[in-house]
């Protein structure tokens, strides 16, 4: 008899621990992000062109050569799936394939805010609300909370 009540301990929900990064804190982890987000810029350019080439192929009606071409965007996009979820690991969020933007949760003056990072930026040196994305980015410096903020919260 099958109790359905029951849940395994696979398929229930994880609880993980969100890291706020302090300014410090995001600029040493650039050095593993900074590879992993350019191995996504680089996969992102072969997926976009990939991508056009099996549209290009359909339109042709060369439809026996769209299926070696599909193998490949489908291990591109493979790929850059393991590079988020590496980037995951880390506590951080790709917000933008093409230019590398990269955000680190942080709390500042009791408030949750994301330092911001762009691929070719030497280091941290922007951040933004939480409401607003990298476009609304402002220097660091007006952030003085920031610098030092360290915590850990619950979340799932």
């Amino acid at each position: 008899m099958t109790d359905t009540n029951y849940i395994s301990h696979d398929t229930a929900p994880q609880r993980r621990v969100r890291h706020f990064f302090s300014l410090e804190d995001a600029n040493k982890s650039l050095v593993l992000v900074r590879r992993i987000v350019a191995d996504v810029i680089g996969h992102y350019g072969r997926l976009v062109e990939v991508h056009e080439t099996v549209e290009a192929l359909e339109t042709a009606g060369r439809l026996g050569q769209v299926e070696d071409v599909r193998d490949e965007l489908v291990a591109t996009a493979d790929r850059i799936r393991i590079c988020l979820e590496e980037l995951e690991e880390v506590g951080v969020e790709l917000c933008d394939w093409e230019l590398g933007i990269v955000d680190f949760p942080a709390l500042a003056d009791g408030r949750e805010v994301r330092l911001c990072w762009r691929a070719d930026e030497p280091r941290v040196t922007h951040w933004h609300e939480l409401d607003s994305c990298h476009l609304g980015r402002y220097e660091i410096a007006t952030l003085r909370s920031a610098r030092g903020a360290r915590a850990t919260t619950s979340m799932r």
